[in-house]
């Protein structure tokens, strides 16, 4: 059986093989990808140093199968799912500009019968291990041209030709070239109109209603997507959350124009990233505002980080360009590592983004637990500035968060010491005190060491570090 995800965050593994043919020592190693916490790896089945996937030739001593065996069989024993791109690489030589145009070039037949054989091979070879199979990379990239590599009408053509050919023997699940979008200053792309064209022209011309007679679908089990969007540290996170819903709506909407809202068709998201070059508190909170859309939004099966690793061109790696040891983890390495957690535990993903965050966008677990233990939003509203600013911030020796209702009724600050890993949390007449008659955290009490209990009276007392608020009945003489 196929091992599936955990969940939807991936990694992007960088390429699997050296131009040797030897395994990238994050393939020969996949516990290296195993420890990011990653559920599934984007792996790109290219060719390397052979001419197709059944070539016997041997290189570091084993023919492409038996390389790809290595490689897939240990990430699945780590418990890491295969999201597989069979692209570009996957036959030789490229295609040129063959397919650019509506009218095929004179080497376009040949590259494609080509493509569909190699495609065939893979997915019969790794049809039992392999989640999902991804065809060409953004299709509608210009990739140095100035239209997309792939006319939209050669892509459906693409996709029906795979389609009927693995379909009827491999009960596997196709996901559509992955459309690039962005939002560049010279003018942005949500991809959609591409994605209308390739389903207008599959429609239109080359019969993809025969296939969903047959098949029951359109020649694609989802649509792949790679939103570059908000590249640059002057676009905030909330850019990114609003801009990133909006894109994906556009493209929701071009599938469900041709297949009905009903549709079984999803959203791979299989690259998503942004650099460190633009500060690695960008990079953070960037990731942060991405995953959090993503994971909660129902239409999209996958989120898939690009990538594992720096190399000459990008800095969106886990790692940087220096090796893949613990040395070479950037910040983003653990904060990615936050996320693979929060993808498995879906109440989380019901805490509102700006609970339990600094600044940059990192995670304080037992900030959220204690939110959570204490009634989440219902109870306790959403952060607010009580001098400190809204995100999680320094006081003392540890971190705190100021928490109040709609109505500002009910105020509370969340309070996590240095070198522990349980928050408590102050309110009442306890906080008010605490706050503004003993110093809060830089006074003589502390940090709190329990939440508010109650006294034999019935009263609110806490215990702090150094020291106990309580309070006491008083009686008075009339």
């Amino acid at each position: 059986m196929v091992l599936k995800p955990s969940s939807k965050i991936g990694i992007d593994g960088n390429a699997p093989l050296e131009p040797s043919g030897c395994p990238a020592p994050q393939m020969a190693n996949p516990q290296i990808i195993a420890e990011t916490g990653t559920s599934m790896v984007r792996l790109n089945f290219l060719l390397g140093p052979w001419n197709s996937p059944t070539d016997r030739s041997l290189y570091c001593g084993k023919t492409w199968f038996e390389t790809f065996d290595a490689i897939v069989d240990g990430l699945l024993a780590k418990n890491v799912a295969i999201y597989g791109l069979i692209g570009l690489e996957s036959v030789k030589p490229g295609p040129g500009d063959n397919f650019r145009r509506k009218t095929p070039g004179p080497g376009a037949e040949d590259w494609l019968r080509r493509y569909v054989e190699n495609f065939y091979a893979i997915v019969e070879h790794f049809h039992d291990r392999v989640w999902a199979f991804e065809l060409i990379n953004e299709p509608n990239n210009w990739f140095g041209g100035t239209t997309s590599l792939f006319h939209p009408y050669w892509m459906a053509r693409i996709l029906k030709e795979v389609y009927l050919a693995v379909k009827p023997s491999f009960n596997v699940r196709i996901i559509s070239g992955p459309i690039l979008a962005h939002d560049l200053p010279t003018g942005a792309d949500t991809g959609a109109s591409y994605l209308r064209q390739m389903y207008y022209y599959g429609i239109r011309e080359l019969g993809w209603g025969e296939v969903k007679s047959a098949f029951g679908s359109y020649p694609l089990d989802g649509v792949g997507y790679h939103p570059y969007i908000g590249q640059t540290r002057d676009k905030g996170a909330d850019y990114i959350r609003e801009t990133l819903r909006a894109y994906v709506n556009a493209i929701w909407d071009s599938i469900t124009i041709y297949e009905g809202k009903n549709t079984s068709t999803r959203i791979y998201v299989s690259e998503i990233g942004w650099e460190s070059e633009q500060g690695d508190d960008f990079q953070a909170a960037a990731m942060s505002a991405a995953f959090y859309t993503l994971l909660k939004d129902e239409r999209v099966e996958a989120a898939i980080w690009f990538c594992l690793r720096d190399f000459p061109g990008t800095t969106k790696g886990l790692y940087t360009q220096a090796g893949l040891g613990t040395f070479a983890r950037k910040p983003i390495y653990y904060r990615f590592q936050e996320w693979a957690n929060i993808s498995r535990t879906p109440e989380l993903l019901d805490v509102p983004p700006q609970v339990g965050r600094d600044a940059s966008g990192r995670i304080y677990w037992p900030i959220v637990e204690c939110y959570l233990r204490h009634g989440g939003e219902k109870v306790l509203g959403l952060p607010f500035d009580n001098g400190g600013g809204v995100p999680v911030h320094r006081w003392g020796n540890g971190w705190v968060q100021d928490f109040k209702t709609p109505d500002g009724a009910f105020k509370s600050i969340i309070m996590l010491r240095d070198g522990t890993s349980k928050a408590y949390i102050l309110w009442g007449p306890i906080r008010d005190y605490y706050l503004y008659e003993k110093g809060g955290a830089e006074g003589p009490l502390g940090y709190p060491v329990e939440d508010p209990t109650t006294d034999e009276f019935g009263l609110p007392k806490i215990r702090f570090e150094r020291g106990i608020i309580a309070f006491r009945p008083v009686a008075i003489m009339i």
